[in-house]
């Protein structure tokens, strides 16, 4: 037995991949090495080295392509998203009465952004009559979905449905409080998606929507 093989036994593969950890610099030193290192695939049977390596970098790059690819679908759709919450916000700030306000959201969810419902509820009394809820009557919705948040994303039960819309509403819901302390009412967005609204959304646009109207609502409450 020559040294050579002495060494071979001596040597294990955990040791090997140990030392060309710590000297990745190994291979660049000798690059005759790279064309004769075969490594084995079940697929694509057996290649060199710079093959695997350069077959690895082709799927890296078509699934970095295809990131940015899904990342600027994104980017546009947030972009047509605030165009249309930007025409919301204008309207809004237009509306004379509390009626307008209803009948603003409602046309722009509905027809603009295309979901199902929806339900904006006023506790102050001096409301309209189609407006107002007595505030005891959403407590059990208001402790078991918000808790001491300020919004609630993803389902709800069919009389929590009935509650708010008047009838069953499945899909999913956005539930907001309208007011620093929710003092003010309750703003509920309904989509026959059942996963349209979950709880890992962003919800900045939303929330800036209803801060808005809380705005409003004070005010012309108080005419």
């Amino acid at each position: 037995m020559n040294q050579i093989d002495d060494l071979a036994q001596l040597l294990d593969d955990d040791l090997v991949e140990e030392y060309l950890r710590e000297n990745p610099d190994f291979l660049a030193k000798r690059p005759h090495l790279l064309n004769q290192l075969d490594v084995t695939q079940q697929k694509h049977g057996t290649v060199s080295l710079v093959q695997r390596q350069q077959r690895i970098m082709r799927e890296k790059i078509v699934t970095l392509e295809d990131e940015i690819t899904s990342l600027m679908a994104i980017a546009s759709q947030n972009q047509r998203l605030y165009q249309k919450f930007a025409g919301l916000f204008f309207e809004l700030l237009n509306c004379v009465d509390l009626h307008a306000i209803n009948n603003t959201l409602n046309q722009h969810f509905i027809n603009e952004l295309e979901l199902t419902h929806v339900s904006f509820k006023l506790f102050k009394s001096q409301s309209p009559e189609s407006l107002y809820i007595n505030r005891s009557e959403l407590d059990n919705l208001l402790v078991q979905r918000l808790g001491r948040g300020y919004h609630y994303f993803g389902r709800i039960n069919q009389q929590e449905q009935q509650l708010l819309f008047n009838h069953p509403e499945p899909g999913s819901v956005a539930l907001i409080a309208l007011g620093s302390d929710g003092e003010l009412g309750l703003l509920a967005i309904s989509s026959d998606d059942p996963n349209h609204f979950h709880p890992e959304m962003d919800n900045l646009l939303l929330m800036q929507l209803t801060r808005l109207i809380a705005s409003i609502v004070k005010r012309l409450l108080a005419e």
